[in-house]
C-alpha cells in the first residue's frame, strides 16, 4: 500500500479527506512515497507485539554476496559523483573573476533602479491624475451641496416668513390680560349656535328647533 504521508505538512487522512488523494497519486514524481503494512509509520507499536521477537530472515550466501556487490557499487558510484560535482566547484571558483561578478552586479543594479525609477514615475503620474480627478470631483460635489443647502434654506426661510405674516395677522385676535374682560362680554353677548345643518343643495339651516322640542310642542297642541 503506497500513500503520502507527508505533502506541504498534510497527512494521507487528510488528504483523504479532501477527496484529492487519487489526483495526488497521479501525479507521482512531485510526491515522496512511503511504503508501510497494515498502518502508517508513525503511530506506535501494538502493546500485544511490544515484546515480540521477529525471527532473522535468512538470506543465502549468494544473494548475499550479490546484493552486498550491488550497494557497494552504488555507494562508489555515488561517491564519484559527489567528488566530481566538488571538483567541478572548485573550478568554477577558480576561474571566477570577483571584479567582473561585482560590475555585473552593479550594471544589473543600475538597471533594475532605472526600471524601479521608471515605473515610480509612471505610477506617481497615474497618482497624481487621479488626485486631481478626485479633488475636482469632491469641489463639484461641495458646490452642489453647498447650493442645495442655499435652496433649502431660501425656501425654509419662506415658509418661515409666510408663517411670521400669518401670526402678525392674527396677533389682532389674541387674548391678553388688557382685553380680557372685553373678550368675555363679547362672548357672552355674542352666543355661537354650532349645530348647523347642510342639505344636498349646500343650504345652510341654523337656528332650527330640535327633534326633541318639536316633538314636546306637537304634544303639548294635542
Amino acid at each position: 500500500m503506497i500513500g503520502s504521508p507527508m505533502i506541504l505538512n498534510i497527512n494521507k487522512l487528510t488528504v483523504r479527506n479532501l477527496n484529492i488523494y487519487d489526483h495526488l497519486i497521479s501525479n507521482g514524481p512531485c510526491i515522496q512515497c512511503v511504503r508501510w503494512k497494515r498502518k502508517p509509520i508513525w503511530l506506535p507499536t501494538a502493546k500485544s507485539k511490544i515484546f515480540r521477537v521477529p525471527e532473522r530472515t535468512i538470506i543465502p550466501i549468494e544473494d548475499y554476496c550479490e546484493l552486498k556487490r550491488l550497494f557497494n557499487n552504488y555507494r562508489t558510484i555515488m561517491k564519484s559523483l559527489m567528488c566530481f560535482f566538488v571538483e567541478k566547484e572548485e573550478e568554477k571558483k577558480k576561474n571566477l573573476d570577483f571584479n567582473n561578478t561585482k560590475v555585473n552586479t552593479e550594471k544589473d543594479f543600475e538597471i533594475c533602479s532605472y526600471i524601479n525609477d521608471e515605473w515610480n514615475k509612471k505610477i506617481a503620474m497615474i497618482r497624481q491624475e487621479r488626485l486631481n480627478q478626485e479633488k475636482t470631483y469632491r469641489i463639484q460635489e461641495i458646490h452642489k451641496k453647498l447650493k442645495e443647502k442655499k435652496e433649502r434654506d431660501l425656501k425654509t426661510q419662506e415658509i418661515v416668513d409666510i408663517n411670521i405674516k400669518k401670526v402678525k395677522k392674527e396677533v389682532t385676535t389674541f387674548i391678553t390680560p388688557k382685553n380680557i374682560d372685553q373678550a368675555i362680554l363679547n362672548a357672552l353677548e355674542n352666543i355661537i349656535d354650532h349645530n348647523i345643518a347642510i342639505d344636498r343643495n349646500g343650504n345652510f339651516y341654523k337656528d332650527e328647533p330640535k327633534k326633541n322640542e318639536s316633538s314636546t310642542i306637537a304634544n303639548r297642541t294635542n
